[in-house]
């Protein structure tokens, strides 16, 4: 018996022209056309597949969802209404000092050449092409925008400026890392510590 081929409908909408399905989106979900740049076309997508698959805009699908009871601005319910959640908190001080660590740790484990041979095989061409896109996939992620400058022109310009620029993407990579964290942090907060939260006599914080 043969199994059929499952369509990521996202995957195949992504395929297309990001300024055609921005304004595909715009035509039924205004609210969030309004939202999101044509360039982001992972969300635009994500959306337009929303929209497809259920009947309703995204943007209507998410106020739904967030008016349910537990639900807030933050997302809707979660799965279950009485849990308790742990969570291990850290001074500011002391977390970003274990980022930085954190990113040092990378390094020395050999996260330098990781990027290089990802780059060789996937981005190199691109960049050559002027067609590299840091809002799409992997490579929208941290860790790898950050040493653009570093990896296009490592062995096409002095030692010193290499350097130069690699220490800029370290540094980079640690602001954006602590940002990301203080980001995470604000979220939790917001979703299960506030006074209005559903959630927030239910959870427990430990300081480490």
């Amino acid at each position: 018996m043969g199994t059929e081929k499952v369509i990521d409908r996202k995957v195949e909408l992504e395929k297309e022209d990001g300024h055609a399905l921005h304004k595909r989106l715009s035509q039924v979900d205004p609210e969030m056309a309004a939202k999101l740049h044509p360039h982001d076309k992972r969300k635009v997508a994500r959306s337009l597949q929303v929209f497809e698959e259920t009947g309703i805009s995204h943007s209507e699908f998410l106020h739904r969802q967030h008016a349910e009871e537990g639900g807030g601005p933050l997302g809707g319910p979660l799965k279950f209404p009485n849990l308790c959640i742990l969570w291990l908190h850290a001074d500011q001080t002391v977390l970003d000092e274990r980022l930085d660590k954190r990113v040092d740790d990378m390094l020395a484990a050999g996260l330098l050449d990781e990027l290089r041979d990802f780059h060789r095989r996937y981005n190199q061409k691109k960049v050559a092409e002027n067609s590299q896109d840091y809002q799409h996939g992997i490579f929208q992620s941290i860790g790898f925008k950050e040493f653009h400058e570093y990896l296009v022109t490592e062995g096409k310009c002095t030692p010193e400026t290499s350097n130069q620029l690699l220490k800029k993407g370290i540094e980079s990579l640690k602001q954006v890392t602590k940002r990301y964290a203080r980001k995470q942090n604000r979220w939790v907060k917001n979703r299960f510590l506030s006074s209005k939260s559903h959630y927030s006599h239910f959870m427990a914080t430990f300081p480490f």
